[in-house]
This record gives structure tokens, C-alpha cells and sequence, in this order.
């Protein structure tokens, strides 16, 4: 359709194409790709880009007609609901983002992710450039990003490779096609297999990651920016349904980073922010934290997450860093928070370090389905086994709860907060505006909020300008 909005890209030759649905976009057949996750069936995806509301035509194909009770729109806020017509849905879908549908509100049978983009730019003369097709480069040759460089994976393109980026400033990596980081040895996984991480920012500053997909069926985070200044992650979307440890994007001991309108679906921790400089954690656990670069304004908004073990939003739990502070999470979307990997809460503080850890920030968020405590801010000695050193100073204060609904959460409300001792507290938190179900919490029992001894100043607020 010449006259159409919609802007697609065929899939490459190799490229693990889905049958389990039939999707068009404006009359336009497009693909659909099915990656492997934790429950033994794929979790589907599908991208392209629009200029204006287009018609959305999903067949549903993995089920008969009469075993499907409905199909459901993601996030709610959305609100969107489609029509129905046998075993075919329809909807429209007015502006960028990303959107997931449920078949009868089954999270873990073939959930298909849509990542709407706006039109794609060109990219810039003398960048490295991935064009349409499928393209192995392997674990032992990784793009490397010098000062000034883009990277650019055009839709249509499907890269197994990793992307490296050491001591550079001006770095881009933008695109609409996928990265990939989905076998070992040349092996599909298996179980329990790692590789190298994803994308590595190493001392960077001026980065920009836009656009495209990451994919990852291994151990290992997706992205890391360590001990970087100035990093913008926006219109990223992350799938990496299937082992534990990989992380969606951690900024690590980091300043400056802004991460906006992506998608996490993520094994483990969606984001955390960390303090990991100095070494390994594992080899090297009583390090100073005050002898470490700093962590501080990092903002995650209009984000959507889906998390498939441990936490959606963390700090720490390694927080080897001279301070942690300014940390901002605005108007984001939780679909899911999965039964698996410990109860550290959807929203995690967790400081296996000293460091003081002041003006935290979460507005305006909103989760559908959790089977986890809802906040968790707790120090501790070790967490699986990562060590940590509680003999520095530091605490967690200056922390602000607000406008933040949740839907649905397993053996009802519950949060915790726990400090270390009388020197190091948690302290100064504002709770106004959570709502479970609708119904505002005014107190600790109302949140099923667990305190120690050393936790102070903790105060609830029923008003709200956000009705």
C-alpha cells in the first residue's frame, strides 16, 4: 500500500520466523519472530514504524478458536481493546511504543510484543553499517566503537554479535534491527550458558542508543555503561526472556544518563543501577565505596518492563560508589513481574556496601501484575553470592513514593525496609498516592510494610493530583 503510514521490513533468511500469529499492519503482512524463554513456549515480537494511527490485524494461530476466551492490550493505561472477529483481533494503535498482547491473559504462553517506532533516519556518512540479512559475526570479533562513530543496524537485519565501545565520546549505535547474543560455541542454548555481555560502555561520554532490538538467550547482561558521563537510551527494546543474570541496561557507577520510551523484558533485573568499578565484586568485595566514581542523575521515564525473575528497578546491590543520589523513575509501565528468583521487590534498593544512597524519586508508575514484594529496600551482608563488606558508613534516605498504582500483587500488599544499625538507616521516605486496587494506602499495614529497628521517618500522604 503505497499511501500507507506504516513502514515495514522483511525478515532476513535465518532469522527465527513465528508462526504462532499472522500480523498486519495497515494491510501490510509483517513479521513475526519467536526467541526462546523459561516457560518452553517462544515469547514473539514483531517492529516497524509509523507516521500516524494505523490498523492492527493480529490471527491468533497456536490455539483453536474456541480454546481462546480473549485477547488483552498492554500496558492498560493504553487503553485499548480489541475487536474480535473468530480467532482474528483488531485495533488501532495511534502513536509510538511499545504495546504486548495476552491470549487469554496467559503471561507465559506466546506473549507477542509490538515495538512501534517512529520513521527511521539515515545513518550518518561513514558509519558502520548492517544492512538487511543476517549477519554471524561471533563473540570473539566484536564491533568496536571509536570517538565519533555510529553503528547502525538498519531494519531487516539480524546481528549475533556483541558491541564494545572503550574510552570513546560521540558514540551511536541506532538502527531498527535486532543484535542478538542467542547461542554459545555455536550452539543454541541449552541452559545455564553465558557469553560475553551485550553492548560494554567503558568511559564514555556523549552515547546515544536508539532504536534498535537486543535479543539475548545466554547468561550475561545486555548493556552496561561503567563509569560513563552523558548517556541517552531511548526507543531500546530488550528481550531476554530466558536465564537469570541478564540484566536489560545497568549504568554502573555512571553519571548523567537518561533512559526513556523503551521496553525491558529482561531474566533479571530490568535496570539497575550500580557501583561496580574497582574490580570484581566476587574477587575484590571490601573496596571503599568512597574511592570509587560516583553514581548520580540518572532519570528512567516512559518505560515500559516486563520481568521474568528478580527486580524491575534496582539500586545495587553492589554499591561501591563515593555516593549514589538523584535517581528519577517517571510515568513507566510494569506488565509483569514473574514468581521467579528472590523476593527483592519489584522496586529494589539493595546495598551490599556502604555509600549513602539520597533522592530517590518514583512517580507516576503503574503495576499490572506482580508476584514479588513491591518495595524492597534492605542492606545486607550477601546476596546469592555476591559479597558485600557493611563495614563502611552510608545510608538510604531521602526517598519519594508517589502516584504509584498496582493492580495485582500475589499474597496481597508487602514491601520492606530494612536497615543495618543505628549509623546506618533508612530514613526520610514519603509514601503519598499508592493505590492497590484502587484504594489509596494510608498507612504501613495498609502497604504490608515490614520495618526493623533502624528505620525512621516514614511518612503517608492520602492526597494526590493524579486521579
Amino acid at each position: 500500500m503505497t499511501n500507507s503510514v506504516a513502514t515495514l521490513y522483511a525478515a532476513p533468511e535465518g532469522a527465527p520466523v513465528s508462526k504462532d500469529y499472522a500480523l498486519t499492519v495497515d494491510g501490510q503482512e509483517a513479521a513475526v519472530y519467536g526467541i526462546p524463554s523459561r516457560y518452553g513456549h517462544p515469547v514473539c515480537f514483531s517492529y516497524f514504524d509509523i507516521a500516524g494511527p494505523v490498523k492492527i490485524k493480529v490471527t491468533v494461530n497456536f490455539l483453536p478458536g474456541g480454546e481462546i476466551e480473549g485477547l488483552t492490550v498492554h500496558p492498560l493505561a493504553l487503553g485499548i481493546t480489541a475487536r474480535r472477529d473468530g480467532n482474528t483481533f483488531t485495533f488501532t494503535v495511534e502513536r509510538t511504543g511499545s504495546i504486548t498482547l495476552l491470549v487469554n491473559g496467559d503471561y507465559e504462553n506466546r506473549p507477542l510484543h509490538l515495538f512501534v517506532n517512529p520513521p527511521d533516519h539515515p545513518p550518518p556518512p561513514g558509519a558502520i553499517v548492517f544492512g538487511p540479512g543476517k549477519h554471524v559475526l561471533g563473540y570473539d570479533k566484536p564491533i568496536r566503537l571509536k570517538s565519533g562513530q555510529t553503528l547502525y543496524i538498519a531494519g531487516g537485519a539480524w546481528v549475533e554479535g556483541i558491541v564494545r565501545a572503550p574510552d570513546a565520546h560521540g558514540v551511536r549505535i541506532m538502527g531498527r534491527g535486532v543484535l542478538s547474543q542467542s547461542t554459545v560455541q555455536g550452539k543454541h542454548y541449552a541452559g545455564g550458558d553465558t557469553a560475553p555481555l551485550g553492548i560494554v560502555l567503558t568511559d564514555c561520554q556523549n552515547v546515544i542508543v536508539e532504536g534498535i532490538i537486543e535479543t539475548r538467550a545466554v547468561g550475561g547482561w545486555c548493556g552496561i555503561a561503567l563509569n560513563c558521563e552523558g548517556v541517552r537510551v531511548r526507543n531500546y527494546h530488550v528481550l531476554a526472556p530466558v536465564i537469570w543474570s541478564s540484566d536489560g541496561f545497568n549504568p554502573c557507577n555512571s553519571r548523567n544518563v537518561l533512559i526513556e520510551d523503551s521496553f525491558f523484558r529482561t531474566g533479571d533485573d530490568c535496570i539497575a543501577i550500580k557501583g561496580t568499578a574497582g574490580g570484581s565484586i566476587l574477587s575484590s568485595p571490601h573496596i571503599p565505596p568512597d574511592t570509587q566514581p560516583a553514581v548520580e542523575n540518572i532519570a528512567v521515564r516512559r518505560c515500559v518492563f516486563w520481568n521474568d525473575s528478580n527486580g524491575v528497578l534496582v539500586i545495587g546491590p553492589e554499591t561501591r560508589a563515593k555516593h549514589i543520589r538523584n535517581i528519577f523513575y517517571s510515568d513507566c509501565d510494569v506488565i509483569y513481574r514473574a514468581r521467579h528468583g528472590a523476593d527483592l521487590g519489584v522496586f529494589g534498593i539493595l546495598s551490599l556496601h556502604g555509600t549513602e544512597i539520597t533522592n530517590v524519586r518514583y512517580e507516576d508508575i503503574r503495576v499490572e501484575h506482580c508476584n514479588n514484594q513491591l518495595f524492597c529496600f534492605r542492606f545486607t551482608e550477601k546476596i546469592f553470592s555476591i559479597p558485600g563488606d557493611q563495614s563502611f558508613p552510608g545510608g538510604i534516605s531521602g526517598v519519594s513514593i508517589r502516584n504509584v498504582s498496582v493492580g495485582y500483587q500475589a499474597k496481597g500488599p508487602r514491601s520492606e525496609f530494612s536497615g543495618w544499625s543505628a549509623d546506618k538507616q533508612i530514613r526520610d521516605v514519603s509514601i503519598e498516592g499508592l493505590r492497590y486496587g484502587g484504594e489509596v494506602v494510608q498507612n504501613a499495614e495498609d502497604m504490608g510494610l515490614q520495618c526493623n529497628d533502624w528505620v525512621s521517618d516514614i511518612r503517608f500522604g492520602v492526597s494526590s493530583d493524579k486521579e
